[in-house]
C-alpha cells in the first residue's frame, strides 16, 4: 500500500473507530456513518441520515455510497469511509458476533476492509477484539461494483 494511501485510511479509520465504539458502549449499536478526505486533504464526518426519510441502515449506507460516488466523480474526495455496525462469523465457536465494519476506499488504492468485533460482557461493559483487515469491495472509486 502506498504511503500516501495509508495516511488517509488512518486518518478515516482512527476517528470512526473511536466513535463507533464509544456509541455500541453508550448505547449498544449505532447507525452507519462516514467519513471522507477531500481532495486538499481536509477530513470531515458524514451523517447523511437527516436527508432520510424514515431511513433503515441499508438505506443509509447506499446514500453514503451515492454521495461519495458523486464526490469522487467531481474529483472533490480522495478517500472516504462507510462505518456500520454488522453481524460476521465468529473465528471460533461458530455462529454469529457483533462487529464494527469500515469500508475503506481511495482513488489511488485498492478497497479494505476493517473489523472490529465485540461482545457485551455480563457485567455490561463492551470487550472490542483487534480490528482485522482484508480487502473490500469497490463502491466509489474505480470499476464499481453494486450489490
Amino acid at each position: 500500500m502506498q504511503p500516501a494511501v495509508r495516511t488517509d485510511f488512518h486518518e478515516l479509520l482512527v476517528p470512526l473507530l473511536d466513535m463507533a465504539e464509544s456509541m455500541v458502549e453508550a448505547t449498544g449499536g449505532f447507525r452507519p456513518f462516514g467519513a471522507r478526505v477531500a481532495a486538499g486533504g481536509q477530513l470531515a464526518l458524514i451523517d447523511v441520515t437527516p436527508t432520510l426519510h424514515r431511513p433503515s441502515n441499508p438505506l443509509i449506507i447506499d446514500a453514503l455510497y451515492a454521495t461519495f460516488r458523486l464526490e469522487a466523480r467531481a474529483g472533490t474526495i480522495r478517500a472516504c469511509a462507510v462505518c456500520w455496525d454488522a453481524l460476521v462469523p465468529r473465528e471460533e465457536g461458530g455462529g454469529l458476533m457483533d462487529a464494527i465494519a469500515i469500508g475503506l476506499e481511495h482513488r489511488d488504492g485498492d478497497p479494505t476492509i476493517v473489523l472490529c468485533g465485540y461482545e457485551r460482557e455480563p457485567a455490561g461493559g463492551v470487550r472490542f477484539e483487534d480490528p482485522v483487515t482484508s480487502a473490500g469491495r469497490p463502491h466509489v472509486f474505480g470499476n464499481v461494483m453494486f450489490a
